[in-house]
């Protein structure tokens, strides 16, 4: 049997491990629906860094795999998407604390002296530093 790329020697692997007697009981389209659901979790790009190797030792024979790329699985996109959510509405709110609050009120203030300076009154008989008297 030709495969044309290693999903499809994956996914042969993993249909092999199923028991032959329950193997024959699937129909095609459960075994096909099966199939596509392996390759589904494949990746289908080859990854940023891929290192494999193998150390013999006198014993006995490691294998390492090295792999690095970006996480492209849907569960994975959502959690990143909620913490991007999550952080945006921290960031605006920070943003509201440490910025606008004090430019509003840096602006009230410069305008109430601005107006003191210049000896206007909006309301007759009423100063603010009479509130904090």
């Amino acid at each position: 049997m030709k495969f044309n790329d290693s999903s499809e020697i994956f996914t042969h692997f993993v249909i092999n491990k199923i028991d032959p007697q329950i193997k024959r009981s699937l129909t095609k389209e459960q075994l096909d629906e099966i199939k596509s659901a392996i390759a589904a979790g494949t990746p289908l790009k080859k990854h940023l860094l891929d290192i494999r190797g193998v150390i013999p030792l006198f014993f006995s024979r490691f294998y390492f795999v090295l792999l690095m790329g970006r996480d492209k699985r849907t569960k994975t996109k959502k959690t990143e998407l909620n913490r991007r959510t999550e952080s945006d509405i921290l960031a605006s709110i920070l943003f509201t604390i440490f910025i606008v609050i004090p430019f509003l009120s840096l602006a009230f203030i410069i305008l109430y002296l601005t107006k003191t300076e210049l000896g206007m009154d909006l309301f007759l008989g009423f100063h603010l530093k009479d509130i904090f008297k």
